[in-house]
C-alpha cells in the first residue's frame, strides 16, 4: 500500500497543480551537432525539464533519498541536493534559490529551465544555455576558445600555458603586486575550468575577466618576476609563458615523481580491450567491441611509430584472447611509461551516449561502478576458471592479505600521474570528438591495478547506442580517437620527462 501512495504523496509535496493544468511535451537538447529530446511540461507558464533524463546526457548519477524527499546529483566535482517541493537547493557547500520548486512527476525529477540552467552552466565546462522561444537546451562544448590553463615547474623556473582552440592574438604584461596578465583578443574563457587550476605552491591568486571582444587571465605569483618571455605554440594551440627568474627557488615538495624505470617517457603500451572468446559489448547492429577497439589501437600505434619518439608495445595486435596476467606482464616486462587500455562502453539504456576516461581509484558513483563491473566481468570468469583448475589452493588468491596490501599500493602509487594523464586525454577528446563528454572518472579496473605505471582506461563511446555504434565503426572516428590520445601522450611526455 505504501508503494502505491508514494508517487501521489511526492506530487502533493511538490506543491504542483493538478495534472490537467500541466501540459506534457518534449524539448530539444542540442549537443555536439546532434539533437536529443527530453520530457518537459509547463506549469504557471514556467517550463519544467526532466533533469532525470538530462543526467543521462550530461553524465553523473542521481541518488534518491525518499525518506527525506531529497535527490542528490553528483558529476565530477559538483554535488547538488534538491528537495521535492522546495525552490532551495545545495551545490557543494552553498545554498541557492530557484524561485520555483523542484517537482516529482511520474518517477522523474523536474526543474524550472529558466532559473536552473544558469546554475548548470556555471557547474560544467561546456556552455549550457536555454532558449524559451525555441524551447531548446543547448550544450556547446566548442563555445569556449580559451579552454584551460596549466602551471608546472621546470629546471629554471615555471612554465605557464594557456590552451586555445585556435590561434588568437594576445598580450602578456606584468602589473604591480606581481600580477602576470594574459589578455586575449576575441577570447571566450572557460572560467570554471581555468580557476580550478589554482595552485597554492606557485600563486597567491588566480582571476579571470570576460568582456565583449576580449578576455583576461591574471595570476599573482609568489615570487618576483624578473626574466620571462612568451610565445604562441601549436599542436595544440597554446600561449606559453616561461618564467626564468633568478630569485625563483621552487619548493620540490609535491613535484612530479619520476615516472617509469628511467628519465624518459618513451615506452607506450596500448591495450585493446577484450579479444578472442571475449567479444566485449555488442551493438544493436552486431558490431563487436573487441573489433572496434583493436582498430583504434592499431591507428594509435601507427601514429606513435610514425613520430619515432616512442616505442610501442601492444598487448594484442590481432583477434586473440589475452588474460589479465598476460596484459600486465606485457606492460611490466616492457618497462612501460604509460599504459592505455581502449574500450567501448555499453548501457541497457540505448539512448545513453558519450565518451569517458577512467583512472584507477575507488569508484565515486554508480555509473563508474557499473563500467568497472562490466569490464572486470571477463577477468572474474577467468579467475574462477583458474581457481577451479587449482582446487582453490593458491595462497595468492584474492583473500590473501599480503596480496591485498600490494594491490592497494599499486592502486595509489601512480594515482596522481594517472589522473593527470586522464585529464590530458579529456582535454584533447573535448576538442576533437563531437559526441557528449562524460569526462574523467575513477573506478577499480583489474587491468589497471596490475600495471606498475601511470595508466588510464578509455571508453571511446557507447556501442549500445545506434548512432555511436555507427561512429565507432567508421575509420574517421577511429582516427580522431587515436589522434586525440596521441596528443595527450605528447603532453604527458613534455610535462614528466
Amino acid at each position: 500500500m505504501r508503494r502505491l501512495y508514494l508517487p501521489i504523496l511526492l506530487c502533493l509535496l511538490a506543491g504542483g497543480l493538478p495534472l490537467s493544468a500541466a501540459h506534457p511535451k518534449t524539448i530539444n537538447v542540442s549537443i555536439s551537432g546532434g539533437v536529443e529530446t527530453i520530457e518537459s511540461f509547463q506549469q504557471d507558464k514556467i517550463t519544467y525539464i526532466s533533469f532525470s533524463e538530462l543526467v543521462e546526457i550530461l553524465g553523473g548519477s542521481l541518488d534518491w533519498e525518499i525518506v527525506g524527499h531529497q535527490i542528490g546529483y553528483v558529476a565530477d566535482t559538483q554535488h547538488f541536493v534538491f528537495v521535492i517541493g522546495s525552490p532551495f537547493f545545495r551545490r557543494n557547500d552553498s545554498t541557492y534559490n530557484l524561485t520555483f520548486p523542484a517537482v516529482y512527476r511520474q518517477g522523474k525529477l523536474f526543474l524550472p529551465a529558466k532559473t536552473f540552467v544558469p546554475f548548470l552552466d556555471h557547474s560544467f565546462p561546456q556552455k549550457i544555455t536555454w532558449s524559451k522561444d525555441s524551447e531548446t537546451l543547448r550544450i556547446d562544448s566548442e563555445y569556449f576558445n580559451v579552454t584551460d590553463l596549466s602551471i608546472s615547474a621546470k629546471a629554471n623556473g615555471l612554465l605557464i600555458e594557456v590552451f586555445l582552440t585556435s590561434s588568437l592574438s594576445y598580450d602578456v604584461f606584468v602589473t604591480e603586486g606581481n600580477w602576470l596578465n594574459i589578455s586575449i583578443r576575441d577570447g571566450r574563457l572557460n572560467s570554471r575550468r581555468i580557476l580550478s587550476r589554482q595552485n597554492r605552491r606557485y600563486m597567491y591568486n588566480l582571476k579571470t575577466y570576460q568582456a565583449a571582444g576580449s578576455a583576461q587571465i591574471s595570476v599573482r605569483l609568489r615570487k618576483n618576476i624578473e626574466k620571462w618571455h612568451h610565445k604562441l605554440a601549436y599542436d595544440p594551440p597554446r600561449i606559453q609563458i616561461s618564467i626564468a627568474d633568478v630569485d625563483f627557488k621552487l619548493d620540490t615538495l609535491g613535484a612530479p615523481q619520476k615516472v617509469g624505470p628511467d628519465d624518459k617517457i618513451d615506452v607506450i603500451v596500448i591495450d585493446p580491450g577484450h579479444g578472442g572468446s571475449d567479444y566485449g559489448a555488442i551493438g544493436p547492429c552486431g558490431t563487436r567491441e573487441k573489433d572496434v577497439v583493436l582498430r583504434i589501437a592499431k591507428e594509435l600505434a601507427k601514429l606513435i611509430r610514425k613520430d619515432k619518439q616512442f616505442k610501442v608495445v601492444m598487448t594484442r595486435d590481432r583477434d586473440k584472447t589475452v588474460t589479465l596476467q598476460q596484459r600486465a606482464d606485457i606492460a611490466n616486462n616492457a618497462s612501460a611509461d604509460l599504459f592505455i587500455s581502449i574500450h567501448a562502453n555499453a548501457s541497457v539504456k540505448r539512448h545513453v551516449r558519450g565518451w569517458n576516461v577512467f583512472f584507477l581509484a575507488p569508484a565515486k558513483n554508480d555509473s563508474a561502478r557499473a563500467v568497472a563491473q562490466f569490464e572486470n566481468s571477463f577477468f572474474m570468469r577467468e579467475q574462477t576458471t583458474f581457481e577451479a583448475h587449482q582446487g582453490n589452493q593458491d595462497e595468492e588468491g584474492p583473500d590473501n592479505p599480503v596480496l591485498s596490501i600490494l594491490n592497494e599500493m599499486i592502486m595509489t602509487e601512480f594515482q596522481t600521474e594517472s589522473h593527470d594523464f586522464a585529464m590530458m586525454v579529456d582535454r584533447e577528446f573535448r576538442r576533437s570528438l563531437k559526441i557528449p563528454a562524460r569526462g574523467v572518472d575513477q573506478a577499480g579496473f583489474f587491468v589497471l591495478n596490475m600495471v606498475f605505471t601511470p595508466s588510464v582506461l578509455v571508453e571511446s563511446g557507447f556501442i549500445s547506442n545506434k548512432n555511436e555504434e555507427k561512429l565507432l565503426k567508421s575509420d574517421k572516428y577511429q582516427k580522431k580517437v587515436a589522434q586525440a590520445t596521441y596528443k595527450a601522450i605528447k603532453r604527458f611526455k613534455a610535462k614528466y620527462e
